[in-house]
């Protein structure tokens, strides 16, 4: 022992404690004591002493020796406890080691106490040394990427390391599970004989398996396997070490796979390959070689490349591939005559590429082909270029410096033609510019374009390299331009039946809106003679209008452009097109507008007219000018916002704000300022109808208005219209007039127009129908692949954008559901190839416009109708 032990006596006999502390002593023990003979003294001394050692007797006044042991295990858990009594009977002396009590003295054996303490402070350093080495080993097994399990004989395990987790999940639930649970049954018994192999010789072994996981996944594994044996020298568990080699598998496979495809695009590329030493000399040469040069690899190797080169080539050649040895990673093109081993000369070219310093390769890399048959056909096209004696189209030929050398009889016929002596004279003005131009870069001039007596030639000049002139060819365009100028006609033609087309179509889809809002505010109760007489001459009016459109649709047949999404932002920019001039140049106006906003349920004339009214009054508002700002933006309403204002209700709501900078007003206006003929202007300057009919659009859309406004400090109007969701009171009035039953199946719905989709669906669902949305055919077979089961009905435009048309679109959904039922709709008319694709109007047709009642009664006969 050594160093100065802190030992705390726990005793209430003082007697007692004075006979401890004379026994340490006399035992030469360096120590310092700390009496305590209560409990309360007993924990200021665990807590404020410290101490190395307790030595604590058994029978005590207000708790026993066991306590006091408990207690020092909560506060001091690592401090040695030694039972010193004279009370204490071998049972109980037995109970307190099996808590936790390091030794027991008699105190009539007092004499052992020395014996005692160093024996428990022997244990705690030995405990405390196999605690960090414990540690040491949970920290080494626990941060290890190796596999570490052991296993008992049969091959179950006792232990896995935290590093499993990440293939065969918790360790903790893989103990006493057998180590072959996981290993692909292809492999099973070769590692069970592996295992028992090594349990019986007791020398570990090294095996790879698979491990088959419960994902159907496959992971390599890698093992060595070892012995523990037990203090009897016999083999008591295997040690497994394994390790994950999937990656490395699958990269020595990739490499493998890429060994095999190098070796299959040398063997059989066209081109032949070969390496080169620094000194030219060939260390390689691949398959092709022969088919090229007539030598095959081991006649080429070790040879001086340059040796077959033809002399005439082989400075140039020498230079290059000199000169590349310098640069690493560069490449230069070689051309030039290489001897056959039939003794001809063959022309080659290719390139070089200096990779000497590349791991694997350390060559020059040659990649040549045999071009001798190319450079026969080219000196025999120069040939025969030079000759066109009986090109029925003029040929000249001029010398680098402008004098004309040939002409065939064809020019000279030209000249004539053209009244003019020379065939010289019928060339394009700048002739000495084109030519020095052609022979300088070597690039062909052409489209150069001459009018005479009324016909026009293009000619074509190509400069010959070889002999220093340039070759000029001439064609006769007169007929083709004229062609051209009947096609630019044609197709001017074709421009504007597009564009009628387009309107037409457009049209159709504003009207089919107009006529289906104008039928359902018709279906209104409480609508008034004259608003009724209104809504039908607006009907009657796009009657017309579609008759116009259907006579643009047979002058045209053409496919149409797609028409813009319709929703609150759109309108706001509609309307602001006009207001510039309503304002006048006194009031600026600013737009302020949300992104992805959703849509709203409403008219859109409305719509414009409650913004326009917005506008004007707050115009009038600002007589010296001021500043006017229309915004669009989302809000989320909850219950308590309810309840302060009577009006709202919870839910999420598209708003349009109003606010100007103009003279504002007091809460007696703010009363009164949505009654009907109320107003503040001056006789003869206001109806007092233009807020009341704002009040009124916003109440048929189901939706409020707030307004703020402070007298010298302007007002902010803003509109709550539900997003996204239709007029509840407005369809059930239609239900009310309408005779056509509805019903509750799922109608697909594709339509790329925004606003015509949107009325489309208020009207199904008003009549029960599920309805799922697509805005072209491509997102529509997106929602079939995952609504196929329930869509009952297909209702499609025929022209939709991104290539899938509503033909195509409902060929692919009956070829997988032929009980699948189909409307078609389109804003061209049925006579325009509607009979030939089997369609019949109000069954599987609906003629774009088209009224609500009108759609609803088709769905239902399409629905209804056996197939």
């Amino acid at each position: 022992m050594t160093g100065n032990l802190r030992i705390l006596i726990l005793e209430d006999r003082t007697l007692d404690a004075q006979l401890v502390e004379r026994e340490l002593r006399r035992s030469k023990i360096d120590f310092t004591a700390r009496y305590a003979g209560s409990k309360e003294d007993y924990l200021k001394g665990l807590d404020e002493f410290a101490p190395d050692v307790i030595l604590s007797d058994y029978s005590l006044p207000d708790f026993d020796g066991m306590q006091a042991l408990r207690l020092a295990q909560e506060h001091a858990a690592q401090v040695p406890f030694i039972i010193v009594t004279g009370t204490i009977n071998e049972e109980t002396a037995v109970e307190c080691m099996k808590a936790g009590a390091v030794d027991y003295v008699l105190k009539e054996h007092i004499g052992r106490i020395a014996a005692a303490i160093q024996f428990a402070l022997e244990k705690k350093h030995a405990e405390s040394k196999l605690r960090e080495s414990e540690e040491l080993l949970r920290l080494i097994t626990d941060n290890v990427t190796d596999l570490i399990a052991i296993l008992d004989l049969q091959g179950k395990r006792l232990y896995n390391s935290a590093s499993y987790r990440e293939i065969l999940g918790d360790p903790r639930f893989l103990q006493g599970t057998s180590s072959f649970k996981e290993i692909h049954p292809d492999d099973v018994a070769q590692i069970k004989r592996v295992f028992e192999e090594t349990v019986s010789t007791g020398t570990g072994k090294r095996g790879e398996y698979r491990f088959l996981l419960n994902d159907g996944s496959v992971r390599n594994i890698e093992s060595q396997g070892s012995v523990i044996r037990d203090q009897k020298g016999n083999v008591d568990k295997v040690l497994v070490v394994s390790r994950d080699v999937t990656e490395r598998k699958r990269a020595e496979e990739e490499l493998r796979r890429s060994e095999e495809r190098f070796r299959a695009l040398i063997e059989n590329s066209s081109d032949a390959i070969v390496l080169l030493n620094p000194s030219s000399v060939v260390l390689y040469a691949g398959p092709s070689t022969e088919r090229v040069i007539g030598y095959g690899n081991e006649e080429f190797v070790g040879r001086r490349f340059f040796e077959l080169i033809h002399p005439e080539d082989t400075q140039r050649a020498m230079s290059l591939l000199n000169g590349l040895t310098q640069k690493t990673g560069h490449t230069v093109r070689i051309e030039c005559r290489v001897r056959h081993k039939d003794g001809s000369w063959r022309w080659t070219e290719g390139t070089a590429k200096n990779l000497l310093d590349a791991p694997g390769v350390q060559a020059l890399v040659v990649n040549y082909r045999d071009i001798t048959e190319r450079k026969t056909a080219e000196a025999e096209i120069q040939k025969l270029a030079a000759f066109p004696l009986y090109n029925p189209n003029p040929i000249l030929e001029l010398s680098a410096d402008g004098t004309l050398t040939y002409f065939n009889d064809a020019a000279q016929q030209a000249a004539r033609l053209f009244g003019k002596k020379l065939p010289r004279e019928i060339l394009p003005p700048g002739v000495k510019d084109i030519i020095e131009t052609c022979l300088g870069t070597g690039k062909s001039a052409t489209g150069r374009e001459v009018t005479m007596e009324g016909r026009t030639l293009s000619w074509s000049f190509f400069p010959i390299l070889v002999s220093q002139v340039v070759q000029c060819y001439a064609f006769d365009i007169t007929e083709r331009l004229t062609l051209e100028a009947q096609l630019r006609q044609s197709q001017k033609m074709e421009s504007v039946g597009q564009l009628a087309a387009g309107v037409a179509h457009d049209f159709n889809n504003i009207l089919t809106i107009i006529q289906g809002h104008a039928e359902l505010l018709l279906t209104e109760a409480k609508a008034s003679p004259h608003r009724v007489e209104a809504l039908k001459q607006i009907s009657h009016a796009a009657t017309r209008a579609a008759n116009l459109t259907r006579q643009l649709l047979t002058f045209s047949r053409r496919q149409v452009m797609q028409p813009k999404i319709l929703d609150l932002n759109e309108v706001v920019g509609n309307v602001t097109k006009m207001l510039n001039r309503l304002l006048g140049e006194s009031i600026t106006l600013q737009c302020n507008y949300a992104s992805n906003l959703p849509p709203v349920l409403a008219d859109p004339g409305m719509m414009e007219q409650l913004i326009m009214n917005l506008a004007v009054n707050a115009r009038d508002a600002m007589p010296k000018g001021g500043q006017l700002i229309i915004s669009t933006f989302t809000t989320e309403i909850d219950e308590g916002y309810v309840l302060d204002h009577a009006e709202a209700r919870a839910g999420d709501f598209v708003c349009l704000g109003v606010s100007d900078t103009g003279t504002g007003m007091d809460n007696a206006t703010l009363g009164r300022i949505f009654e009907p003929f109320f107003t503040t202007k001056e006789v003869g300057k206001g109806t007092g109808l233009g807020l009341a009919t704002v009040y009124g659009i916003v109440k048929l859309h189901n939706g409020w208005i707030e307004v703020e406004s402070r007298v010298g400090m302007g007002s902010t109007f803003t509109v709550f219209l539900p997003a996204g969701k239709a007029d509840a009171a407005a369809t059930a009035s239609v239900a009310d007039k309408s005779s056509v039953r509805g019903g509750n199946e799922t109608i697909l719905v594709v339509e790329d127009e925004t606003a015509l989709r949107g009325l489309i669906r208020g009207v199904l669902q008003h009549y029960g129908y599920h309805v799922l949305e697509a805005t072209a055919g491509n997102e529509a077979l997106k929602v079939w692949e995952q609504h196929a089961a329930q869509i009952d009905l297909l209702l499609t435009d025929m022209v939709l954008p991104n290539g899938v048309d509503g033909n195509d679109l409902a060929g692919e959904m009956q070829r997988q559901k032929p009980v699948l039922k189909v409307v078609f709709t389109s804003g061209y008319s049925l006579e325009l190839g509607g009979e030939e694709a089997g369609l019949e109007d109000g069954l599987n047709f609906l003629q774009k416009p088209f009224q609500p009642l009108t759609l609803a009664r088709t769905v239902r006969r399409c629905l209804d109708h056996a197939v």
